[in-house]
């Protein structure tokens, strides 16, 4: 499999309490965002294929071809070319992954 893009899942985590204001609130430290690069293929997809492909009736706009990626999960947000993506279905297959993303970032 030639995976010739490079492709990053976006991981945020939370602020800390690092204390209260003055009126009793809690502060919180401001959230970290991580991104982690993997290499895949991203090619246009629909919602119509994807049910007629894998049965899914999920919200597609493409399909990203990669490596196996703990990383990968349904919700998490992917970067590719300055726009975001959102998983909505990832396919696990024994040597790659088949993940459905959709355009805009948000479910």
């Amino acid at each position: 499999m030639k995976l010739t893009k490079t492709l990053y899942t976006i991981h945020e985590t939370e602020g800390e309490l690092i204390g209260y204001d003055p009126l009793g609130r809690p502060v919180y430290s401001p959230p970290s965002i991580d991104y982690r690069a993997f290499k895949g293929e991203l090619e246009p997809y629909s919602s119509k294929l994807a049910e007629t492909t894998y049965g899914l009736i999920v919200q597609v706009t493409n399909r990203v071809f990669c490596y196996p990626n703990e990383n990968i999960l349904i919700g998490v947000k992917i970067r590719y070319n300055n726009e975001e993506y959102t998983v909505t279905e990832c396919l696990r297959y024994d040597k790659h992954y088949e993940v459905l993303i959709r355009k805009g970032g948000s479910n």
